[in-house]
């Protein structure tokens, strides 16, 4: 009997011991990092603007092609993808992880939850060229990094005017190329407009209706299966300054942006393109207006830090 006891006694110390592994904690350390900073023109200083938002795509990688089902995933824009560096796998490569790290309406990002250590940065989905210097490393606890580059182009000071009688709202402006040798072409301009200040050009966008005279096309939107747009191309050449126009009937084509007594937001948004860049048609923004509801007063919204 003794030894029966003896016997359960040590299988409970052996389960009890395993039971412990099973409950205790990996020996990695959590996030001690944080990170925050502009997405800056190099030559200006200027934050650069962005839109973001999130799309649905194809996720390509798990498409069934023996019937033809295609899944789609949520894909964020608006971000820096972002690998950490010094990772490797079995075999000693390197091993990447791509990190989207969102990016402000303004420009601005912060990500809390990171690791000290190196990293390298790509602005595919953003409205910019990609730095020869794209390394930066995170030190533990709180670090600054601003992220220079040149956006495709630049957005000038809008002039806005309103007038009444017409109950049309204008603004005019220039767009100027970052890199003339690169994006080389001012291929679209569009005046947005939103009744909150998160104003975009594919979204966040309630304007319909959108005239350039300098332009002289056909007032509004064109749909022929293959383009939909509102100016010519190209837009404008760089430099030179276009006027755009919003009708502000609140019965009118732009309704859900006029039929209530507000205050409205507005932003201009530029798009370049050719030799072989742009090629997501991504927009460059000015800064984003507060308009009151007569228009009596127009002035830039100013983003808290």
């Amino acid at each position: 009997m003794k030894k029966i006891l003896n016997t359960i006694a040590v299988v409970l110390t052996v389960a009890a011991a395993a039971s412990c592994d099973m409950f205790k904690l990996d020996n990695f350390d959590g996030p001690n990092a944080q990170i925050a900073g502009k997405l800056l023109d190099a030559e200006t200083g200027d934050l650069i603007g962005i839109e973001a938002t999130y799309s649905s795509e194809i996720d390509w990688a798990n498409v069934d092609w023996s019937t033809w089902t295609f899944p789609t995933i949520t894909v964020s824009k608006g971000a820096i993808i972002v690998n950490e560096l010094g990772w490797k796998d079995k075999e000693g490569n390197e091993v990447y992880d791509d990190q989207r790290w969102y990016i402000r309406f303004d420009g601005r990002y912060r990500n809390n939850l990171i690791f000290a250590g190196d990293y390298r940065y790509f602005m595919r989905e953003l409205p910019c060229y990609e730095p020869e210097d794209n390394t930066f490393t995170a030190r533990k606890g709180s670090n600054n990094v601003d992220l220079r580059t040149i956006p495709f182009c630049r957005v000038g000071t809008p002039e806005f005017d309103y007038d009444a009688v017409a109950k049309k709202l204008r603004v005019t402006v220039a767009v100027t190329l970052g890199d003339a040798t690169k994006a080389n072409e001012i291929q679209n301009i569009l005046f947005c407009g939103n009744t909150q200040l998160f104003v975009g050009g594919n979204y966040f966008n309630l304007v319909n209706y959108d005239q350039n005279p300098a332009a002289r096309k056909t007032q509004g939107y064109t749909f022929d299966m293959t383009t939909y747009s509102l100016v010519t191309t190209p837009a404008a050449q760089p430099g030179e300054e276009v006027t755009l126009e919003i009708d502000c009937d609140p019965n009118g084509p732009n309704k859900e942006l006029f039929k209530y007594n507000q205050d409205r937001y507005f932003r201009i948004a530029a798009q370049a393109g050719g030799n072989g860049y742009n090629g997501n048609s991504l927009y460059n923004f000015s800064a984003i207006y507060k308009a009151n509801n007569d228009f009596s007063k127009i002035e830039e919204y100013k983003w808290s830090e």
